[in-house]
């Protein structure tokens, strides 16, 4: 009698069809936690602007500035160019809601995080008060329950 050698066809299809089973329940649950990841990026990004803008105006008598003076004068990462992303989400200038602090500079600030496409289902935004708010979603996203645009990050319900 002859030995056999190696897996038959059937062996190789059924090993190809379990690791296509495991990978179609992986993948979406991989894509939702890079959201999530970038999310948390974007929050702990708006509060590194947030700071900055705070460590500029207590060396220039009390005035807020833009995103681009604060690169160039170096109270941020290049990445924080309006050009730039860092971990999926842009920064840029804008009204925060649910605040009414916050306008043009010198008087005040307001930054709001946009994703990139696919990165990200909310936008975030901060004003001078320092808090983290939501600013709105992206795409077909919708904000948790009991969450409207304007709420503090963390909210208590």
């Amino acid at each position: 009698m002859k030995a056999v050698h190696g897996f038959s066809l059937v062996e190789v299809l059924i090993v190809v069809a379990i690791i296509a089973i495991l990978a179609a329940i992986a993948i979406p649950s991989l894509l939702t936690s890079k959201q999530a990841a970038n999310e948390a990026a974007a929050i702990e990004g708006c509060r590194t602007v947030g700071s900055a803008e705070i460590s500029y105006a207590a060396t220039n008598n009390q005035q807020y500035t833009t995103l681009e003076s604060l690169v160039s004068g170096q109270y941020l990462d290049s990445r924080f160019s309006t050009t730039g992303a860092i971990n999926g989400y842009s920064y840029q200038a804008g009204d925060v809601v649910g605040t009414a602090i916050d306008s043009d500079p010198p008087a005040s600030f307001g930054f709001i995080a946009t994703p990139t496409t696919g990165n990200g289902r909310f936008l975030f935004a901060i004003a001078p008060d320092q808090v983290v708010r939501y600013q709105g979603v992206a795409g077909d996203a919708t904000l948790p329950p009991g969450v409207t645009a304007g709420d503090p990050i963390g909210k208590a319900n």
